[in-house]
């Protein structure tokens, strides 16, 4: 009899637990959601050691548990299908496609995107948070819209790019006469060319032989690329801390087949995209120090300090031809580093 009264109470609970998970929609909206189904496309280019890898495969997994199907999300990494801009493409088109991407591609639909992840401008991920929570960063996300790219969440960072090398590199002229392999968003091929190498656009995947054959004498990237798959570091032995850019990607899809979703399982949507994006950021920075320990001992990889204030000058011209190549708006860049160094004094005074 107290086996049964258990059963019962267990029951009761599971229910009262379902009926208060139900609570904050009405009949209809969860009828439309038991009604609804959708197959989604998720598209990247990293590798299964990657941050973004696990991340983007976290976040498959989870939506399609916790809408108990009716959101499947299908994940596709190691640039199998689409990535980069064609990747955005298929957002503005209204496929039913998930990209995770850089966020300067979007600049071709809004030229604000490429200012907020310039050169030299965080210096760790609190203040790139910080401005990315900003009434500035929401009204791109709202301009982007208009285009059909829903932006699901800004945390996928994964530390900080560096200029990586086997040059003791400090100032800008340090680079002169070296190739450097860049990704082919104009943005990065731009600050390479400032921070004073010479940019060689190709997938990363090409950059390993392209080192060994002497094609490039490096590339710019974060510790976990440097720590990644087929072990770049055995290759490239010293870090030149420039940390020009925050190793960040945008979680987005078409705004119309967001809208369309029923709330329920949209909302579920949102909350995992952030789920995994935090879950990434402090993931991977907790991982950071464990593999630049790793390779300093295991295989001799060096990191060193550099003139900031040099290239932080000498990239200067990046934000003028953001302002041209894309009609950025042209105080936009200040009213950033206004805004970080008000978070600066803030966090100082605290």
């Amino acid at each position: 009899m107290k086996k049964f009264l258990a059963v019962i109470l267990a029951l009761a609970m599971v229910f009262a637990l379902a009926a208060a998970a139900s609570a904050d929609y009405t009949a209809e909206e969860e009828a439309e959601a038991e009604a609804y189904h959708i197959d989604l496309i998720y598209s990247n280019v990293f590798n299964p050691k990657e941050w973004n890898y696990k991340a983007a495969e976290k976040f498959a997994e989870m939506v399609t548990e916790r809408t108990e199907g009716h959101v499947k999300v299908e994940f596709h990494g190691l640039n199998e299908l689409d990535c980069y801009r064609d990747s955005v493409v298929h957002a503005v088109n209204g496929d039913k496609w998930i990209g995770l991407e850089e966020p300067s591609l979007f600049a071709d639909w809004v030229g604000d995107c490429a200012v907020l992840v310039g050169p030299m401008l965080y210096n760790n991920d609190e203040e790139y948070n910080y401005v990315m929570d900003s009434d500035i960063v929401k009204d791109v996300l709202d301009r982007l819209a208009e285009e059909n790219i829903h932006i699901l969440d800004t945390h996928y960072s994964f530390g900080y790019r560096s200029v990586v090398t086997n040059a003791d590199i400090y100032k800008p002229e340090d680079l002169k006469g070296m190739k450097l392999r860049s990704t082919t968003a104009a943005l990065f091929i731009k600050t390479i060319e400032c921070l004073g190498a010479t940019p060689v656009p190709m997938s990363f995947t090409e950059c390993l032989s392209s080192i060994s054959s002497g094609v490039v004498d490096g590339f710019e990237g974060s510790t976990s690329t440097l720590a990644g798959a087929g072990a770049p570091y055995e290759l490239v032995k010293k870090v030149a801390l420039t940390n020009h850019f925050i190793a960040t990607r945008w979680l987005f899809m078409a705004q119309d087949v967001y809208e369309e979703m029923p709330v329920k399982w949209r909302d579920i949507l949102d909350q995992c995209a952030v789920e995994c994006g935090e879950w990434e950021q402090t993931m991977c920075a907790e991982d950071e120090s464990v593999q630049i320990e790793k390779m300093k001992t295991e295989a001799g990889v060096t990191w060193n300090e550099v003139d900031i204030d040099a290239f932080t000058e000498a990239c200067a011209p990046v934000y003028d031809w953001i302002v041209e190549e894309y009609g950025a708006t042209p105080e936009l860049h200040q009213q950033l580093v206004d805004l970080i160094n008000a978070f600066r004094a803030e966090k100082a005074a605290a």
